[in-house]
């Protein structure tokens, strides 16, 4: 699916390693028992990759030719 919107491979790579960060930093940081620490971590991984395809997609298709 991602590649009917214009994702290359480095694009693929860069997704999870944005959303496996977020999710760590928001993991580490959030207070509450370890379950609420993981729900946290996953629903702000989910969001970041959300909106990482969104601008990714954005950019590639608005981007100049000369890119």
């Amino acid at each position: 699916m991602l590649d009917r919107l214009g994702f290359e491979r480095k694009d693929r790579r860069n997704l999870l390693v944005v959303m496996a960060v977020v999710a760590t930093v928001m993991a580490v940081v959030s207070s509450g028992t370890p379950l609420v620490r993981l729900v946290v971590g996953l629903i702000a991984g989910l969001i970041s990759g959300s909106v990482f395809v969104v601008s990714t997609v954005v950019i590639n298709r608005y981007k100049p030719a000369h890119w």
